[in-house]
């Protein structure tokens, strides 16, 4: 609310996990303050983020700008391409896009300068009350809280909807995780309805969560033990990852006892010993 976001507003999210705490950070923000959360499926496509912003009218956008789509091209390059007025603007301009007449926000999760865009460091304000004449509005259970765009469908949640869900699926799966007082693994696109509802329920119910930062599988795989997790909640690619040939990587995974998979499971090398459930990450069916 202090960067200038109303109740009713869009803000579009194009992030990784690599920048997983700004993402969370940003979606629970704006949930809490009735900004609607905007996310979509088709990342590495240009014309789905022209999308995203036109048909939601979004007045934000964060993004991660040094995600690479390909050897020559990141997602600071698809903003740039999308609204070319960027490379002319000067600190303290106001946004003035052509194409995107509702704009008024774009933020990067990085440091890197960029013309016309904010970085989220700058924007992260301590809104203590005493200070600021802004009042954070009364939560509708029946708004729209967030939107999930997908192969050019629609799907919205409204704030009780997603309280709903989240509370589903920890009664029917993330409530397995209690047993002990390991967190929850979590590599997942946390900007899907998904990834963010099974944050809302580990959070909601005072379940500790892991995040790693980074999509390096090897990585992640060494990360399991040291987490002692028993619980995986994970993208199809991840679960279906073929175990390397050198390293003890299987060793590595017969900790998890259970996996909640976000797209299509096929035979998993590495937790064939663990029970899994896949839910598609948009309409979590």
């Amino acid at each position: 609310m202090e960067a200038g976001f109303t109740k009713g507003d869009s803000l579009v999210m194009y992030c990784d996990q690599t920048s997983s705490a700004e993402a969370l950070v940003a979606q629970m923000g704006s949930i809490k303050a009735g900004v609607q959360v905007v996310t979509f499926a088709e990342k590495d496509n240009i014309d789905a983020l022209d999308h995203a912003l036109r048909s939601t009218k979004a007045k934000g956008l964060l993004f991660q700008p040094d995600h690479q789509i390909d050897d020559k091209t990141d997602r600071a390059s698809f903003v740039n391409k999308l609204m070319p007025e960027l490379s002319k603007m000067y600190f303290g301009d106001e946004l003035a896009l052509a194409a995107y007449p509702n704009l008024e926000k774009i933020v990067q999760t990085k440091f890197a300068n960029m013309r016309g865009v904010n970085m989220f460091k700058d924007l992260a304000v301590y809104a203590n009350p005493v200070y600021s004449s802004r009042q954070i509005p009364t939560n509708d259970a029946d708004a729209t809280c967030f939107v999930a765009l997908k192969d050019g469908k629609t799907t919205s949640y409204s704030s009780g909807e997603m309280v709903e869900l989240s509370q589903n699926l920890w009664d029917s799966e993330l409530n397995n995780s209690s047993v002990n007082d390991q967190p929850v693994f979590m590599s997942c696109d946390l900007e899907t309805p998904l990834g963010f509802a099974s944050f809302l329920a580990c959070s909601t119910n005072f379940k500790k969560v892991f995040i790693p930062g980074t999509y390096n599988m090897s990585s992640l795989l060494k990360a399991l033990p040291t987490q002692n997790s028993s619980y995986l909640v994970c993208d199809a690619d991840f679960y279906n990852l073929e175990a390397p040939p050198s390293g003890n990587y299987k060793e590595m995974c017969a900790d998890i006892k259970q996996v909640l998979v976000a797209g299509a499971k096929g035979k998993s090398d590495l937790f064939s010993g663990a029970k899994a459930t896949a839910k598609d990450p948009y309409s979590m069916q």
